[in-house]
């Protein structure tokens, strides 16, 4: 009876060691995790980069447009210089337009009569009687003939502007003067009852 029972336990112990040594040879004893492709990844990370990217430069390209959008509204008025007359300050475009006045109004007369016309706008500018721009004393109501005729020319030339030059650096030959009028073509009373003071050429000027 020992001797069987001696028997089917060493057959068990036979069955379960060989059980064993199967289930060691069939499963596999270790797992390959999967693995990232990197030659199929590569592609689609150099994607998101170059759309960064895209989206960087986007954002580092739009201020500069705007900047550049922003320097053409500017007007060019701006960037133009402008010159102390006083405690007035004139631009250059204020100097063309009054060398045209000086052009038109002191063709044929004396340099020292163009500077003398310059400074006449000018000493208005100054005063409190006209207005404090030399725009608005230049086309202010019957103030100067081809203005009020409408013959105001576009151009002038090299001796209206240096007479403009000189006028504002101080130069005036009217004295003073608020009002110049040719005694020939003068068709006003109240003119003649201004103090005169220079006679220049075909102008006399008066205050």
């Amino acid at each position: 009876m020992k001797t069987r029972e001696a028997r089917m336990r060493f057959f068990f112990f036979l069955n379960s060691f060989a059980l064993l040594l199967l289930c060691l040879f069939v499963t596999p004893t270790s797992a390959t995790a999967p693995h990232l492709n990197k030659s199929a990844a590569a592609p689609g990370q150099a994607i998101v980069a170059s759309g960064q990217a895209e989206k960087k430069e986007a954002k580092t390209t739009i201020p500069n447009q705007q900047i550049k959008r922003d320097s053409v509204q500017v007007s060019r008025d701006a960037h133009r210089k402008v010159i102390r007359f006083g405690n007035v300050k004139i631009s250059d475009r204020d100097m063309e337009l009054l060398a045209r006045l000086v052009y038109a109004e002191g063709r044929g007369e004396p340099y020292e009569g163009q500077v003398a016309i310059a400074a006449v706008v000018l000493n208005r500018v100054v005063s409190s009687q006209f207005p404090n721009t030399v725009r608005e004393v230049i086309f202010a109501p019957n103030a100067f003939s081809p203005v009020r005729n409408g013959k105001l020319p576009t151009r002038t030339n090299e001796s209206a502007r240096k007479a403009v030059a000189d006028a504002l650096n101080g130069k005036d030959p009217s004295k003073g003067s608020l009002y110049f009028f040719n005694p020939d073509t003068a068709t006003s009373k109240w003119i003649w009852s201004r103090p005169q003071t220079v006679v220049i050429g075909n102008h006399r000027f008066a205050r």
